[in-house]
């Protein structure tokens, strides 16, 4: 009984580990893919309404701005 099941179970999980392997591959391909991409044609492809990505892109500005301004914070009250 343990002999067969084990002889069903091993299958299985050879196969199992397999199709995890290849979702995987297949995550990290689509990643590079997207991540090569620029500005605009990420914005094709999400089909975004244009005012929303300049938004988006005026957020993102900012925020660097205010890690900038907090950084400079930082620098001036470790130094006394």
């Amino acid at each position: 009984m343990v002999s067969e099941n084990l002889k069903n179970m091993i299958p299985k999980a050879v196969v199992h580990c397999q199709v995890k392997e290849a979702k995987q591959n297949l995550l990290n391909y689509f990643y590079t893919q997207i991540g090569r991409k620029e500005g605009n044609q990420l914005g094709e492809l999400l089909d975004e309404d244009p005012s929303l990505m300049e938004k988006r892109l005026q957020y993102a500005k900012r925020l660097e701005l205010y890690k900038k301004a907090r950084d400079e914070v930082d620098s001036v009250s470790w130094a006394r």
